[in-house]
């Protein structure tokens, strides 16, 4: 019977080191964790930071293309990307779609004749299924979501 009485006596303190160790395992773990998120981000508050480039000045010679896409056979249509206000948002969406790979970006100016006050940003010429699958890509992935077929004038 002792021997019985000694396996009694083991189970109860078996599992409370089994509980405890796993308690343990928890609570070192959530310090690690919360210690990593506040110390992981720690060097990048206190590092000096670059000044800001300075603010592009917005002329019409800034303006990074001509206004209209050279002329390739068979294409016809444009793919109209987004109008905004000033010549300097204008460079700045054309340069993020160059380096997206979009290299036949450009730009329109306003002009008096056409009554438009806004530098309108279009993407190349293409042939139509070529354009449709420049919308969908403009769209979905770099969140152009009025972007939109147009043909070439």
């Amino acid at each position: 019977m002792t021997s019985q009485s000694s396996v009694k006596a083991e189970t109860p303190n078996r599992r409370l080191l089994v509980v405890g160790g796993y308690g343990v395992w928890l609570v070192s773990c959530t310090v690690f964790f919360t210690l990593g998120l506040l110390l992981g981000k720690g060097p990048t508050r206190t590092a000096k930071m670059a000044p800001p480039p300075p603010a592009p000045v917005e002329t019409a010679d800034a303006l990074p293309v001509a206004d209209k896409p050279l002329m390739v056979a068979g294409a016809q249509y444009a793919v109209w990307v987004t109008s905004v206000a000033t010549a300097s948002e204008a460079n700045q969406i054309v340069r993020d779609l160059n380096r997206r790979g979009f290299t036949s970006a450009y730009i329109t100016r306003p002009t008096a004749e056409s009554g438009n006050t806004l530098y309108v940003v279009k993407v190349g010429l293409y042939n139509l299924p070529t354009a449709n699958q420049v919308v969908e890509e403009l769209q979905k992935d770099l969140g152009f979501r009025s972007a939109r077929v147009i043909g070439t004038e």
